[in-house]
């Protein structure tokens, strides 16, 4: 099943770009619709009595249940097999770009949602999953066109107008991205990403009372509880407001004490508070479980700046760097940095070398 990527809810001290919105892809393979029964190796069974055709469709039906399995390696053999048997097969082509886009090989993706569209030129799910890719690879406006063909086909689809508002929100289209969260909660009032991305908008247009509704709304709903304090933590902290906004990510952290966003946000705002040891306890925690998590580092990098600590700071913003290469261009331009100047490594880390202690 192709699952959206993790939800980033962060406010960075420095920038804002951190609330991108996730995408959401249409869930799950397709299978060749045949009844029949096989084995691993469809041809010592089959072969004799199969067409090329029927023989394919076969190994499209093994693909998918290797995909279902998360075994992606026996899933491309098993699909390139198929496309081996059938060039035309438009199943074998989706499939494999479902394959490709969960081991996050995006441009082969995209190269085999196109040429099942080829085949199969109204095949929604790979029109979606195109337009995603799209989106993902910074083309919002060829992903909004790519959107807008689904929603020919499928105008309530709540999927496609949460990605189609996800696309107008990177091209900072803010009141046509609220519109398509609006609809898109309006046929899937239980979508919380949609409630999520859509008090992002607010937010961006500085909407802090809208954004708030929204909060309290999702923290009604208990499956949308832990993201509506995050939420509403964030609006208060563009109000200026952080002790309050303090509370709402502890309220997120009461409820499920290892929630990346409401740890990560907390740090944040302990940071901006200057206090930078609570700071450094809960982005290390936030780390836990997302190793990768640029933002986190960065703001260590921050934190361990603000206490002297130059060698904590540098090995933290080379790992952001490592992680988020455009860090680096943030880093020579901001004040928080403004103590390690001086130091070689420093110097070295954001002129693009490996700052290696001495």
């Amino acid at each position: 099943m192709v699952t959206p990527r993790e939800l980033s809810l962060v406010a960075s001290i420095p920038t804002q770009e951190s609330r991108k919105t996730p995408p959401s892809r249409f869930h799950g393979c397709i299978l060749s619709g045949s009844a029949f029964a096989f084995g691993s190796a469809p041809e010592l069974f089959w072969g004799a009595t199969m067409s090329q055709i029927q023989l394919g469709e076969r190994y499209v039906d093994l693909g998918v249940k290797a995909i279902d399995q998360d075994d992606l390696k026996k899933a491309l053999r098993h699909l390139n097999r198929a496309l081996t048997l059938n060039p035309e097969s438009y199943l074998a082509y989706y499939n494999r770009g479902v394959a490709y886009d969960l081991l996050g090989r995006l441009e082969d993706a995209l190269a085999d949602y196109e040429r099942a569209l080829e085949v199969q030129p109204n095949h929604l799910a790979s029109l979606h999953n195109r337009a995603v890719i799209l989106r993902e690879l910074g083309q919002p406006e060829a992903a909004i066109k790519g959107f807008n063909e689904v929603l020919r086909f499928e105008p309530d689809g709540s999927d496609v107008l949460y990605n189609r508002g996800a696309a107008f929100a990177d091209l900072k289209r803010w009141p046509e991205a609220v519109s398509d969260f609006d609809r898109a909660i309006a046929e899937a009032p239980d979508k919380i990403d949609a409630r999520v991305a859509k008090g992002n908008a607010f937010l961006e247009l500085s909407k802090i009372d809208e954004a708030i509704a929204v909060a309290d709304d999702m923290i009604a709903m208990e499956s949308g509880a832990v993201e509506g304090h995050v939420l509403k933590g964030l609006a208060h902290f563009d109000a200026g407001k952080e002790e309050l906004a303090i509370g709402e990510f502890t309220e997120a952290l009461e409820t499920t004490p290892d929630d990346h966003g409401a740890l990560l946000q907390r740090g944040i705002v302990f940071l901006q508070l200057g206090r930078n040891e609570t700071a450094i306890e809960d982005l290390k925690y936030a780390l836990k479980n997302h190793p990768d998590c640029d933002e986190a580092f960065y703001h260590l990098a921050i934190a361990y700046a603000q206490l002297g600590q130059p060698d904590a700071a540098i090995d933290a913003l080379q790992t952001a760097i490592d992680i988020d290469p455009p860090r680096r261009a943030e880093a020579q331009k901001a004040a928080e940095f403004a103590t390690l100047r001086a130091e070689p490594r420093f110097k070295a880390v954001v002129a693009g070398k490996r700052g290696r202690r001495s």
